[in-house]
């Protein structure tokens, strides 16, 4: 039921983070909206309405996202329905019956205020043409990363969190802060491996101070940018009991087509790829004292340790 959700979490400002969120927003009606710190800045807050004047643009259906949501809580005068998240942040705690408890990693200061400077220089000048990508690549430096725990069970949420070299922002900074001490976030035996498995996305920490000896892993692919690679996955597999991954990231499988559509296609591209667009389910359930089962359907891929 609608009525159950009581919060939605937007990682941050990417379209495959972000796309649907508005639409979901409407529906339930008791959800608070949890998002990144940069997102209610006065600056991602111009940058938006500026793009959304602009109603044939379809370069920037993420700011469009973010400022209908906006619009919708003005238009109805629920505004305290947003929420915004930085690292340490505490979505809840629950201390009766079995603990339950989600935190914030990320971001940082330093990356909320990055993320900042860099949506001001996507700022269109007087007589400047639209910026084709308005939202910047380094918005994952801005992404919420997660800790949860139940009972016995703890799980991290990496988001699409990348490790910079810069000790104040990325993952880096989630170790530089003491977090893990601080707020005594037990190690976990389930993690969502940050930015599809990319190698920007490691950080050896990560599975030393913040996972259990061979956790279970789970990604989604990113197709554009053909993650998880080759590397990745027996990377990932090497240091996991088990890496699933919700489609194939390597499948060449060519799509059957009607050949007269087959034939237009060839006459009015320039060049084209195959997406495999099965896109799997993955399904885990978790008792209190950490007890884990895991259904996926026939779309997803599982790789197995050779331990």
């Amino acid at each position: 039921m609608a009525t159950q959700v009581v919060g939605i979490l937007i990682t941050h400002w990417h379209s495959d983070h972000i796309r649907g969120a508005f639409a979901l927003f409407q529906e339930c009606q008791n959800a608070k909206l949890y998002h990144s710190c940069a997102l209610s800045s006065n600056e991602a807050l111009h940058l938006a309405a500026m793009y959304k004047k602009d109603v044939f643009a379809e370069t920037d259906k993420n700011i469009r996202e973010f400022v209908d949501i906006v619009q919708y809580l003005f238009k109805t005068k629920d505004r305290d329905r947003l929420d915004p998240v930085k690292a340490k942040h505490t979505f809840f705690d629950h201390r009766s019956g079995p603990q339950t408890r989600m935190i914030a990693l990320s971001p940082s200061n330093t990356a909320v205020t990055q993320a900042i400077s860099k949506l001001v220089e996507s700022k269109p000048t007087d007589g400047s043409g639209r910026v084709k990508n308005v939202v910047p690549e380094s918005e994952n430096l801005n992404a919420v990363a997660i800790h949860f725990t139940f009972g016995e069970f703890s799980a991290v949420l990496g988001s699409d969190l990348e490790e910079t070299g810069n000790m104040q922002t990325g993952w880096s900074a989630v170790f530089q802060s003491g977090i893990v001490g601080d707020l005594s976030l037990s190690t976990s035996s389930l993690y969502k491996v940050a930015h599809h498995g990319s190698e920007t996305g490691h950080h050896e920490k990560i599975w030393s101070d913040l996972l259990a000896e061979n956790p279970i892993s789970i990604t989604t692919p990113y197709t554009r940018s053909g993650l998880p690679a080759p590397d990745n996955i027996n990377r990932v597999t090497a240091l996991s009991s088990e890496f699933l991954v919700s489609r194939d990231p390597n499948s060449g499988k060519k799509i059957k087509r009607d050949s007269m559509v087959d034939r237009e296609m060839r006459a009015i591209v320039k060049a084209r790829k195959s997406v495999n667009d099965k896109m799997g389910h993955i399904q885990i359930r978790v008792s209190c004292k950490g007890k884990m089962s895991i259904a996926a359907n026939e779309n997803c891929v599982r790789y197995n340790s050779p331990m």
